[in-house]
């Protein structure tokens, strides 16, 4: 029987090293390509997280899309079964851009669109009009794949003096109010399910409650944990 050097063997082991770690680089170009792809498109660097994350889970049951009130679901919901999709900052503008890109990455059987409160403080009455046409582009981009779509209402807001309601001084909350019926009128006129987390979340004053917020806008634990039974079981401990 013909015996082999060690030198061979260990040759032909690093030979072997080498084999597999090309095919794992290449497995892992296949697979990374159409988020690298999103991402020469995006600039976005808090975007191209979510496109990262989306595109390692691949398909879910429940898409959240909006900004960075669902950015702070992702904690709990970032799997198969939910999938959070939160771009703080992000508003209709920014999703008629990145809603191709993201669905490019991740299939949803359901999509749920909350989003709104980053247009609130540009919105005078006068240009309601234009946030409605991009809102309605914005529904029709998420649900062109076939997916379920439902709409959320925007949550209230609590203005008042201080760091727990300075965030939300420069919204009109009678604004507010209309692009929440306005937001209702095009799901009404396409079909698409309505969330009314407004009305499940609000007070007697139609505020946001101060035990649910730490800045006016955004959501303490405890705001998160309401406005979840609204958003995932379509009911609130009122």
């Amino acid at each position: 029987m013909r015996r082999f050097s060690p030198l061979f063997a260990v040759a032909a082991a690093l030979v072997f090293a080498v084999s597999c770690a090309v095919q794992r680089h290449d497995a892992d170009e296949t697979r990374q390509a159409p988020v690298r792809a999103a991402y020469e498109l995006s600039g976005n660097a808090f975007f191209d997280a979510v496109l990262e994350r989306a595109a390692v889970v691949g398909s879910c049951a429940v898409l959240v899309v909006g900004d960075s009130l669902v950015e702070g679901l992702h904690g709990n919901y970032s799997g198969r079964d939910i999938f959070a999709a939160g771009v703080r900052s992000a508003g209709t503008a920014d999703w008629l851009a990145y809603a191709p890109l993201l669905l490019r990455v991740i299939k949803p059987e359901k999509v749920i669109l909350a989003l709104g409160v980053n247009d609130a403080p540009r919105l005078r009455p006068d240009r309601l009009p234009d946030f409605f046409r991009r809102y309605e582009e914005v529904c029709r981009l998420l649900s062109a794949g076939g997916a379920k779509l439902a709409v959320s209402t925007l949550l209230p807001v609590r203005r008042g003096k201080g760091k727990r309601g300075r965030a939300a001084a420069r919204i009109d909350t009678a604004v507010l109010r209309r692009m929440n019926a306005g937001i209702v009128r095009i799901a009404d006129a396409s079909g698409y399910d309505v969330i009314h987390s407004f009305a499940a979340v609000a007070d007697s004053a139609g505020m946001l409650p101060q035990p649910l917020t730490f800045d006016g806008i955004h959501l303490t634990k405890a705001g998160y944990e309401r406005w979840e039974k609204v958003l995932f079981t379509g009911r609130a401990s009122l």
